[in-house]
């Protein structure tokens, strides 16, 4: 029998169809995916571009670790690297991997220095992924002692962004402080499992100011955000601000395979390239990702200038309906001032990965149209 994933309450459906941002389930109901899949179909379903892509590649399997490598593959690192202005990358098997594969980074770029800095500073609510590592993050396994967790700003309406913000680097600054042996900040580009709070411009550029300060490594999980959700291909790009090391996935490939990666910049490539260091499986790299990352970017190029009328529209529901709503780009979360479950919103219509106690996150695919927003607002109107 199969496991329930999210709810023991939530009734089993079953998927006939899926095609852009529709889903079709077996029962007649047509639901619009308001989460492009948790963030990672930022094109829809059944893209023919991609799935061709996959299929015709012509190296299907590559063995990770043995060193062995494809043209395509060799394509796709040195596009990441031009375009993130970034010096080396190691292939993961899923963001969660990706995650880990930039705290192996962080780890051998201090251990190979003959420097002890393990302990990271993680903030709350945010998710990094499903490993051990990664929900240690968050607060679970503590006897892990890797994270210093602080409480990350938390805020409803944007008035009460900047106090929220300086508390928590107040916080970061003490943390700092007291602790000699903080190695990297881990951030996500914009933290959106919870109620949806973007961060500034001013905390990126005191980030980034306190882990010079430090001499300590910035490091961003832009799994969630990167190719497209924020306007650029990495989601910390549109703030100025250059991390030391980031981990990418889901939108990488447009959902249509596991693939992640992290990337580092010269600095902490320089120090680890010089020893050998391996954050390799079975699957890296998948070549089917390869194609479909290669295939997703072309695309997501040339749609980047879309997510300024997207936002626009997200905006504009917001005030059509009177809500208190925050946001990025493609991600905006809505407040309704009252319960909600997925059942909910399945019963209007909508299908989520994840949903707040009292509000509606959506992630529109890059390509959301008309049809799309016009869709969005007769089904949001039954929540009310």
């Amino acid at each position: 029998m199969e496991l329930n994933q999210w709810s023991v309450n939530e009734p089993k459906k079953h998927v006939i169809s899926t095609k852009g941002y529709w889903i079709e389930y077996s029962n007649g109901d047509r639901h619009i995916d308001i989460q492009c899949g948790n963030a990672a179909f930022v094109l829809g379903y059944g893209d023919d571009d991609i799935m061709d892509a996959m299929r015709e590649g012509e190296v299907n399997f590559l063995r990770g670790n043995t060193g062995e490598s494809a043209y395509r593959n060799d394509e796709l690192i040195k596009l990441i690297c031009d375009r993130g202005n970034w010096s080396g990358v190691a292939y993961a098997v899923s963001g969660s991997d990706a995650v880990e594969a930039a705290i192996a980074m962080n780890d051998a770029y201090w251990s190979y220095q003959g420097v002890n800095k393990k302990k990271i500073i993680t903030f709350v609510p945010g998710y990094h992924g499903t490993t051990m590592l990664c929900k240690h993050f968050r607060g679970e396994y503590p006897y892990l002692g890797r994270a210093s967790i602080i409480q990350g700003p938390i805020w409803k309406r944007a008035e009460h962004q900047a106090i929220t913000e300086e508390h928590s680097l107040n916080m970061v600054r003490k943390v700092l402080e007291s602790d000699n042996q903080i190695g990297c900040i881990l951030m996500e580009s914009i933290p959106w499992v919870g109620e949806l709070t973007p961060y500034s411009v001013n905390w990126w550029k005191t980030i980034r100011a306190l882990c010079d300060e430090y001499k300590i490594l910035m490091i961003v999980d832009d799994v969630a955000v990167c190719w497209g959700k924020n306007g650029s291909l990495f989601g910390w790009q549109p703030y100025d601000v250059q991390p030391d090391i980031t981990a990418i996935g889901k939108a990488l490939t447009a959902g249509y395979s596991p693939l992640g990666a992290a990337a580092c910049n010269k600095k902490v490539y320089d120090v680890i390239s010089k020893r050998s260091w391996d954050h390799s499986h079975t699957w890296s790299p998948n070549m089917a990702g390869v194609y479909a990352a290669l295939a997703t970017t072309k695309k997501v190029d040339t749609l980047l200038h879309r997510s300024t009328y997207i936002e626009q529209e997200l905006v504009k529901i917001a005030q059509e309906f009177n809500l208190n709503s925050r946001g990025s780009n493609l991600f905006r979360c809505y407040d309704l001032n009252k319960a909600l479950s997925l059942d909910d919103l399945a019963r209007a219509g909508l299908t989520a990965g994840i949903q707040s106690h009292k509000s509606v996150k959506v992630v529109s695919p890059i390509n959301a149209d008309e049809e799309y927003f016009r869709e969005l607002r007769v089904r949001l109107q039954k929540l009310f």
